[in-house]
């Protein structure tokens, strides 16, 4: 027997999204307000099982199935801000998971290309996405596998955001650097059982990275 349809309406919960986003991620310095605007107005209870529908705005993240997580909201905030969204900006996305993250940058105008290692994740996600912002998936790209196996050397991103943390940093020689244009910048977590959130930087010839915080993330696979 099929579960029920997510309740996905942004006209639900508006009074919650609205403390959320106050209490959660404004009140800790976040003001930026194309971010704030997209995290009133996405329904975070569209992205996470029904049976924890009640806790969609509580401060904290949760599972959303394969042993993976929905980050608290004020984690997606933060890697937002740091990402830079611009409108039209190419940003490549490792983890889609249940949906949310992307749908914030879709919100701010990003063309997106996401990949999420778990088939049934990446279903989900589908279906998230379309209850949330119906044909938003035509034009932006959702795959299924790994970051390294689907980046290529005709790929170009302005940006890159990893939801999973990576063992080591990136050297140039990798996928990541290659597909990343000159100028670009990828935010992504660090580590095993000590990880802290990255932005990196990449020039012609180099990366440049800055340490933003000790985080606590899922490996990536």
């Amino acid at each position: 027997m099929s579960s029920p349809l997510k309740i996905c309406d942004p006209s639900l919960r508006i009074e919650e999204r609205k403390k959320m986003v106050d209490s959660q991620i404004a009140a800790r310095g976040i003001r930026d307000e194309r971010i704030l605007s997209a995290m009133r107005s996405i329904p975070r209870e569209c992205f996470i099982p029904n049976s924890q529908s009640a806790q969609a705005y509580e401060d904290k993240p949760l599972q959303i199935g394969c042993h993976q997580t929905i980050s608290q909201p004020f984690m997606v905030a933060w890697m937002t801000l740091l990402l830079d969204v611009k409108k039209g900006d190419r940003i490549f996305e490792i983890g889609t998971g249940s949906g949310y993250q992307s749908a914030v940058l879709i919100f701010l105008g990003a063309q997106l290309f996401s990949v999420e290692y778990f088939d049934a994740l990446h279903r989900n996600a589908i279906q998230n996405l379309e209850r949330w912002k119906p044909r938003c998936t035509e034009s932006n790209r959702f795959l299924v596998g790994s970051a390294p196996k689907i980046l290529t050397p005709g790929l170009q991103f302005d940006k890159m955001i990893s939801c999973a943390a990576l063992p080591d940093l990136p050297g140039v020689d990798s996928c990541y650097f290659q597909s990343l244009v000159p100028g670009g910048i990828f935010i992504f977590p660090l580590g095993n059982e000590e990880q802290f959130l990255m932005l990196a930087r990449r020039d012609l010839h180099r990366w440049s990275f800055e340490t933003k915080g000790g985080v606590k993330f899922v490996p990536l696979l």
